[in-house]
């Protein structure tokens, strides 16, 4: 798990992430407006002084393609700073964005969507004409955007349509899975807490009985074999399934992982959506999952990253499809401002992903957690949230790497309040190491006398 620095040492340049605005949704064309190649839906979802955000989808109306190129002009003092799910170029006020590896081929009738911030000074008009693969598109004519700017934005979330990496369209599913009933989470007997407190005896078997007994998630971060990954979703997820329960999977493969710490690693960029597919094509029945933790909040603070963005959008479909309720991680209270995270939860969008994950193998109360949530949550529409609260007894003391004097947290259950939090989870896996520092062993490794220490603060 990755280093949970400051807020102040993890913060991206304010000029490369916005906040939105209400969405200016783009009107349809009449079939007779239609040209015989593509359609373009370009809309603003967010406008400030000086700023905007857009997100834009491609439809192919004609033949299958295997790449696509968007291209227009931009209008005077507009520019582009960020764009995800494609490639820009620019050149004066001519933009082409091309498809990225995974997202170029388009059967009949099948979309794809990227997005961008950019700029502008006296104006922000939306563009009159779009090519792709150089065919002129008049599939759609998109609305013109208010032109007067809001000086304090306040965003909400807007819906994207998510990339399709296949010749095949997969029809859109939004994920209206209900929370299952509080106290069912499942408890895995094969945990390496379960496994030390099987033989333990006297005081220490009384300790690891809170950690073995409770329900806590399985980590799926096998990037150099995707079939095993597969194979082990499909087996725990059978068992809870058999068992009547509800797992927890947390999924850890993105590439450029915690950004070469204690947990470096991660998939190839090429091989990624791949390794997604094959890992959801193992899941049963509807868990929990935790997307990628530390991936959107160390967005940027290292090389190796990829499509970041597009990764998540593209997980949180391929898993969500197989029956997974999607939770992206969004760090922690003392890490990003909430505008920063609400900035970067929109990026992805929740099309296919149920809310945002707080506090992953971190250590600050939950009280403090759920304010901040709230806090997000209300600036995305009342999107819903989950709280790790296996080591957050005592809160922080400003160490994020096997800190002493800490103290299991809340155990784990399903919540139905009113204020958006979802559920208290144990995502981390107490006891675990959290990598070569305090005196403990390799990231993952089993901790025994952390464990203990957990265990015998808790208030419960």
């Amino acid at each position: 798990m990755s280093p949970r620095r400051s807020a102040a040492a993890l913060l991206v340049a304010a000029a490369v992430v916005v906040a939105g605005l209400t969405a200016v949704t783009a009107s349809t064309a009449t079939p007779a407006m239609a040209a015989p190649g593509c359609k373009v839906d370009y809309k603003i979802t967010s406008q400030w002084q000086g700023g905007f955000g857009a997100d834009v989808t491609v439809t192919n109306l004609g033949d299958p393609i295997s790449s696509w190129n968007v291209g227009w002009t931009l209008a005077s003092g507009q520019s582009i700073s960020q764009l995800w799910n494609g490639a820009l170029t620019t050149s004066g006020s001519s933009v082409k964005v091309a498809s990225l590896a995974w997202n170029g081929s388009l059967a009949t009738n099948a979309k794809a969507n990227f997005g961008f911030n950019g700029a502008w000074t006296t104006a922000n008009p939306v563009p009159s004409s779009f090519t792709v693969n150089g065919t002129t598109c008049t599939g759609s004519t998109p609305t013109q955007p208010p032109t007067t700017p809001t000086p304090t934005p306040t965003p909400t979330v807007t819906p994207t349509v998510t990339p399709t990496p296949t010749p095949t369209p997969t029809p859109t599913v939004t994920p209206t899975t209900p929370p299952v009933t509080t106290g069912s989470l499942y408890v895995d007997p094969t945990t390496q807490g379960y496994k030390a407190w099987q033989p333990a005896s006297g005081t220490d078997k009384t300790l690891l009985e809170k950690i073995a007994l409770t329900p806590q998630a399985y980590w799926v971060g096998n990037w150099a074999d995707p079939a095993h990954a597969k194979a082990e979703v499909a087996d725990y997820t059978g068992r809870a399934v058999a068992a009547g329960k509800v797992p927890t999977l947390v999924i850890y493969a993105i590439p450029g992982r915690d950004c070469g710490s204690y947990s470096g690693g991660g998939v190839a960029e090429s091989a990624y959506a791949a390794w997604i597919d094959t890992v959801a094509s193992g899941i049963q029945g509807k868990p929990y999952v935790v997307l990628e933790p530390d991936a959107l909040a160390q967005l940027g603070d290292c090389s190796g990253q990829g499509d970041r963005v597009g990764f998540l959008k593209y997980a949180a479909k391929s898993l969500t499809l197989k029956g997974a309720r999607v939770y992206i991680d969004a760090g922690h209270s003392a890490w990003l401002p909430v505008s920063t995270a609400v900035a970067r939860l929109n990026q992805v969008g929740f099309e296919y992903a149920v809310g945002f994950a707080l506090n992953t193998s971190n250590y600050q109360t939950t009280a403090a957690s759920k304010t901040y949530g709230q806090q997000i949550s209300q600036q995305l529409g009342g999107k819903k949230f989950v709280i790790d609260t296996s080591r957050n007894g005592n809160g922080s003391n400003g160490e994020w790497c096997n800190p002493r004097g800490r103290a299991l947290g809340d155990r784990p259950t399903l919540v139905n309040d009113g204020t958006g939090l979802d559920a208290l989870l144990w995502v981390k896996l107490p006891g675990e190491s959290d990598g070569t520092c305090n005196g403990g062993p390799s990231a993952g490794a089993w901790f025994q006398d952390i464990a203990l220490e957990l265990a015998r603060n808790a208030k419960w």
